[in-house]
């Protein structure tokens, strides 16, 4: 299915139709390469070092529109053969490695929401996820929110997006075993990272959208904090499996706290959402035993120093 993807820009420059011109470049060198591979990837399952003439594929960059700064490609689409790895929208697996790159949201951010403003008739937690039902009931956001509420319900709209994407090409998905899945994060997290870039000085908050004859969804949702916490990010491209004490767990969105080392560190995890529905119930029966034995791939900063997790599985204990 042929769709158009939107990298929608607001905030700063952008607000008067600029961009910073090294930014700017940064980004769409980052973007082209990303959506290029990612559409290799949906043809044979693997995808390569360079990017040849024979390997670059239909994608075109559409003129822009006035208003805020918008970059849009169009995706032909496949053909319709059968000999596709992937019979998918690049969208769906921007997705993918969105939900393997992106934190999720924790409840210290839904704990900003209040302060977000120093206006007294600020929006409290309780009220974002109407927020985000409203939004995804096609019912624009109120003007007069303040910006921190306004980012945090699109950021948990986008995620809410990229839930249903997995879910509804959950038996496509299932094709990308481990040993895929991991050589596509060691692409994309350093590319995606690179997109942050502008972010900086360009733009206060980027969002990809998808339009197709499904209408238009968002897929990616980034704002400054979560941008430069991209920019210094570094996703290993090996699982580590370790054991910990799950001591906070979203069933929802599959964000949680993990314990480790009897305690004495304790980091963030996220479950992507396509393997949530396998790991939800296991995750819970773990909290009742107190120790779980999870599959994660580490998220470090520049120094290589851990700052969160990314649980793709559940092991039987050691001793089980």
């Amino acid at each position: 299915m042929a769709e158009r993807l939107t990298f929608h820009f607001e905030g700063a420059l952008a607000d008067a139709h600029r961009m910073n011109f090294y930014e700017a470049a940064r980004f769409q060198y980052a973007a082209a390469r990303l959506m290029v591979k990612l559409a290799q990837f949906r043809e044979n399952g693997n995808f390569s070092k360079r990017i040849t003439e024979k390997f670059n594929y239909n994608i075109r960059l559409l003129s822009q529109d006035d208003g805020s700064f918008n970059i849009n490609i169009d995706d032909p689409g496949q053909a319709e053969t059968d000999d596709h790895f992937l019979s998918i929208s690049l969208s769906d697996l921007v997705a993918f490695v969105s939900e393997r790159i992106i934190e999720k949201i924790d409840e210290s951010a839904l704990a900003i929401a209040p302060n977000a403003s120093d206006a007294p008739d600020s929006i409290p937690p309780v009220a974002i996820e109407r927020l985000v039902k409203e939004v995804m009931d096609g019912r624009p956001l109120t003007s007069g929110l303040p910006d921190q509420v306004k980012e945090l319900v699109r950021r948990r709209v986008a995620e809410l997006h990229r839930e249903s994407r997995l879910k509804e090409n959950s038996a496509t998905i299932s094709r990308i075993d481990f040993a895929r899945s991991q050589k596509l994060i060691g692409m994309s997290a350093p590319l995606i990272s690179e997109m942050a870039t502008a972010l900086r000085e360009s733009a206060e908050t980027l969002e990809v959208r998808s339009s197709s004859q499904r209408g238009e969804r968002s897929v990616l949702f980034l704002d400054r904090r979560m941008a430069a916490a991209i920019e210094t990010a570094v996703v290993d491209e090996e699982i580590t499996p370790i054991i910990g004490d799950v001591t906070q767990f979203n069933k929802d969105n599959g964000w949680g706290k993990l314990k480790i080392e009897n305690g004495m560190r304790t980091f963030n995890f996220s479950i992507p959402s396509d393997l949530l529905p396998s790991m939800r119930q296991k995750i819970i029966d773990s909290m009742k035993r107190d120790l779980v034995f999870m599959q994660t791939y580490f998220v470090r900063d520049r120094a290589g120093e851990v700052v969160r997790l990314v649980a793709v599985g559940i092991l039987p204990m050691p001793s089980e």
